[in-house]
């Protein structure tokens, strides 16, 4: 019995580190498309600019829309960064509220009898 409680400890470590170098992995990432949207940002302003190019609707949906990726990724970055550390990567099923699990208990148990009166002369 101890020997399963360890394994079992160990796939939870195991699943916990997987979770948190996909994070990492997911930080880098964030960082490293930012800087690359910023140097375009400013690079394509100036471009613009240069070429005297003035349609303000087009440069405010340029600069909504290099201000927006950083801030809605962001936004999953936290919340995967949540998952990851409060909830130490928890499998979802796992996480389901009780009324939820039970409604699936619960059709699971409708299907199985479905298909008892079927089998059934």
């Amino acid at each position: 019995m101890e020997n399963v409680q360890q394994s079992e400890k160990y796939i939870r470590a195991q699943r916990q580190v997987a979770q948190i170098k996909k994070f990492y992995k997911h930080v880098r990432i964030f960082i490293v498309v930012n800087i690359v949207l910023l140097l375009i940002k400013f690079k394509v302003l100036d471009y613009f600019n240069g070429q005297g190019f003035q349609n303000e609707n087009f440069v405010d949906w340029f600069e909504w829309n290099i201000i927006g990726t950083p801030i809605l990724w962001g936004i999953g970055l936290l919340v995967h960064g949540i998952y990851v550390f409060r909830f130490k990567a928890i499998p979802w099923a796992e996480m389901k509220p009780g009324f939820i699990k039970k409604w699936e208990e619960k059709q699971i148990k409708k299907f199985l009898q479905e298909e008892d009166d079927k089998s059934k002369p």
